[in-house]
């Protein structure tokens, strides 16, 4: 996790997001948002605007349409918007 992730001022729930799925990279898990879901607090609504944040951000990448089971990668900081 890089931390430059609290100076962009992102939304909570795009900043909790972010921190959750490079805590299950660190796992060595594959991420996914179905595999995020299964340690969510929130609705699939706001699961899905704080991917959609990160990744028009730069954060992620992700392939378009972003459904539950599309590969995620965590972009390196250089990256970000």
């Amino acid at each position: 996790m890089d931390r430059a992730i609290f100076e962009l001022k992102t939304g909570v729930e795009a900043t909790s997001l972010y921190i959750l799925l490079c805590a299950l990279l660190d796992q060595g898990e594959a991420i996914t948002l179905n595999r995020a879901r299964a340690q969510w607090n929130g609705d699939d609504e706001d699961l899905f605007a704080a991917a959609a944040e990160l990744v028009r951000r730069g954060l992620l990448r992700a392939a378009e349409p972003l459904g539950g089971d599309t590969p995620i990668a965590v972009t390196p900081r250089e990256d970000w918007a």
